[in-house]
């Protein structure tokens, strides 16, 4: 999923490698950082599998500059990528549902789990919140995807606990 991402953002515009990064961590409002090593590696792939190409840029007081673009390839995969089917209409492969379900099979401590994720779930809901106060466009429409399915997570916990006793063995 990376590499689609680095794609679409130099559909946008040709980019460097750091500007990419930090394109990168801006459209995904800070919630997914980056290692400068990562992008370097997903460049290389896909200028390697000829989606990209690069642009060597000279600098007077700095080392050349190289500024990476789409090619017609690249163009050609990332819309037959953003068109097919994601796939994942059920998500049942969740750690917080095994978790639970974990806690019940085991005859543990069902209600202190709940509220432990709770907390950690309300905790991500104030960071995805004040994120998205700052946010727009694309980003703001990426945590509002965050925050509602967040909001499902704290609904799913509230159905556990309605339902404890009758998940102990």
């Amino acid at each position: 999923m990376l590499k689609y991402l680095v794609m679409a953002l130099l559909a946008e515009r040709p980019r460097y490698g750091y500007e990419l990064k930090r394109a990168f961590e801006d459209l995904l409002g800070g919630t997914w950082i980056l290692n400068i090593g990562q992008i370097y590696v997903t460049l290389g792939k896909l200028e390697e599998d000829g989606l990209i190409e690069a642009e060597v840029v000279p600098q007077q007081l700095l080392p050349d500059r190289k500024v990476w673009a789409l090619t017609e390839i690249g163009s050609k995969e990332l819309a037959r990528w953003t068109t097919d089917d994601a796939g994942q209409a059920i998500k049942i492969r969740d750690e917080l549902y095994f978790k639970v379900i974990a806690q019940a099979l085991s005859g543990g401590d069902i209600e202190s789990l709940i509220w432990q994720q709770r907390d950690s779930l309300g905790r991500a809901m104030s960071e995805l919140g004040r994120l998205r106060r700052t946010s727009e466009g694309a980003t703001a429409l990426l945590l509002d995807g965050a925050i509602l399915r967040v909001e499902a997570d704290m609904k799913w916990l509230d159905l556990c606990e309605a339902r404890a006793k009758e998940l102990r063995p």
